[in-house]
């Protein structure tokens, strides 16, 4: 944070990096895997609270989690693509993270993929809000 970063995104939850985060007004996104870990994230101040390793459960994890905390800001990771980021949204995230799927083509050296990709995923989410308004 001294070297300049806005937020910090953790694999897992640390009750002191949510407090330094807080401390400094960054932006803490710490892992959680369990209705518990949510919790106290969000009761430690967290902002967004990733949900890591997603893919293990699916959208149904965020599903699970909203039912105890409909308020949680839920960002899924591990295992979201296009072909089932709209099932993210649809369960209640707050919104994604995308590694591979969005960075495939930058392994290539194909970097215009990699811009096409994440206009999909910003194309599909919005039709996905929308339909979820009507």
């Amino acid at each position: 944070m001294l070297a300049g970063a806005e937020y910090i995104v953790s694999p897992a939850l640390d009750i002191e990096t949510i407090k330094i985060c807080n401390r400094y007004q960054k932006i803490v996104i710490p892992g959680a895997m369990s209705v518990t870990e949510v919790l106290r994230a969000m009761e430690a101040g967290a902002d967004v609270v990733k949900i890591f390793p997603a893919e293990l459960f699916g959208p149904k994890i965020i599903e699970a989690i909203k039912g105890p905390l409909p308020q949680a800001p839920l960002l899924p990771t591990g295992g979201v693509n296009l072909n089932n980021v709209d099932q993210w949204i649809i369960a209640g995230s707050f919104a994604v993270g995308v590694g591979g799927a969005l960075t495939a083509g930058a392994k290539r050296g194909d970097y215009e993929e990699v811009t096409e990709t994440a206009k999909e995923f910003i194309k599909r989410i919005k039709a996905t809000r929308e339909e979820m308004r009507k």
